[in-house]
């Protein structure tokens, strides 16, 4: 059987591959109509294997993890709210589960990773160059000399973030978080690039746009960005042991950005201002920690952190608090410690799995690197 001929409500699966794709290109700039066009790979996706997509969520463990959050819905101080926000979670479980059981069934997986990753870093090209310019704009220079502009102060100038680039994204820190994955994948597709001589020549251009995501990562003035690109290199570099020069120029990376920051800073902080922040965000998560012993099975609902917190405990006057900026702080607070642990530890069984996988079974250099780019994907934004 062919399975690119396996059709679910009149779908071929070329057609749900180029769903995905299409997707992935929309996803940073229209972002509901992506999400519309994955919730319709998942529809299909559901009406065609449901029995393996439901036996994968069952057997890792994913269903329990989603019982636990309905039941904190439930019990929510703000029910409303928590179910709003178990939407961020509970689809994503399913989607994950579609996307694990429609991959294998493609007629060739790895070139469907290929097309897949080389989308997303392609259309990450504009964004990038767009946070360069919004970093010059919203400097102290660029403001002197453009900061009068009505059209600057309608596109930059609404939300202050200083001179920190955050794009289409709304904040500096998704725009980071966005780019750090697709920085793992650009370095899967660099090294898949150069193992491949008829693919060489095409090599440059995957580097530098490669580079330019760790550029953008630089511009959004994310610490834990920087860190984690920096984590990303050192693993690629040890995973892809053979191509020695990729630590090399990894290490040369890290040079440049540390460089980079004690010359320019930190999203227009200097390293020393960058670090004394870092103690507020410290002040925050012992502000969380605190808060857990007072729900620690079930939580107080997803989405509470801010209407439970007292502004008077938080350092900064006037400050608003969302969430207690830590994802492990975050449910613990909001849906319990057993849905912490447990989602903690399920993506950390992913992560190391993925690892253990990629590290100790034998492939070929190519598909290595490809599949190295995407563990650093995942493994960087679970980080």
């Amino acid at each position: 059987m062919e399975p690119t001929k396996d059709k679910g409500f009149g779908v071929s699966n070329v057609a749900l591959e180029r769903l995905v794709l299409a997707s992935l290109v929309a996803l940073p700039y229209i972002v509901y109509g992506a999400i519309a066009a994955l919730g319709s790979f998942l529809i299909v996706s559901l009406g065609r294997w449901h029995r393996q997509i439901w036996r994968l969520l069952y057997t890792q463990g994913w269903v329990w993890l989603a019982l636990g959050l309905g039941i904190s819905v439930a019990l929510s101080e703000a029910p409303a709210e928590s179910a709003l926000q178990a939407m961020n979670f509970i689809p994503f479980f399913v989607f994950y589960a579609a996307i694990a059981i429609a991959l294998p069934t493609f007629r060739q997986p790895l070139k469907t990773l290929h097309r897949w990753g080389i989308t997303l870093l392609v259309a990450t090209i504009p964004i990038n160059l767009a946070a360069v310019a919004e970093v010059y704009l919203r400097s102290p220079g660029g403001l002197s000399r453009w900061g009068s502009s009505a059209w600057l102060q309608w596109l930059y100038l609404k939300t202050s973030y200083g001179s920190r680039a955050s794009t289409v994204f709304g904040h500096p820190n998704a725009f980071a978080n966005y780019m750090v994955i697709v920085f793992g994948l650009g370095l899967g597709l660099c090294a898949y690039y150069l193992s491949r001589s008829e693919l060489r020549a095409k090599s440059p251009w995957i580097c530098g746009a490669t580079a330019l995501a760790l550029v953008g990562i630089f511009c959004s003035g994310s610490r834990n960005g920087l860190l984690i690109a920096g984590l990303q290199l050192l693993l690629f570099g040890g995973l892809l042991r053979p191509y020695r020069y990729i630590l090399w120029a990894g290490l040369g990376a890290i040079a440049l950005m540390l460089v980079s920051a004690l010359i320019w800073g930190v999203g227009g902080r200097t390293l020393p201002e960058a670090f004394a922040t870092a103690s507020l965000r410290l002040s925050v998560w012992r502000l969380a920690l605190e808060m857990v012993p007072s729900n620690p099975w079930f939580g107080s609902g997803l989405g509470t952190f801010k209407l439970l917190y007292d502004p008077a405990d938080f350092p900064v006057a006037g400050d608003f608090l969302p969430h207690a900026h830590n994802l492990w702080l975050m449910l613990a607070v909001e849906a319990g410690l057993p849905v912490a642990l447990g989602f903690t530890g399920l993506v950390g069984w992913i992560v190391g799995r993925s690892t253990y996988l990629v590290t100790c079974t034998p492939l070929p250099t190519d598909t290595l690197a490809l599949l190295s780019g995407y563990l650093a994907g995942f493994g960087g934004t679970a980080a």
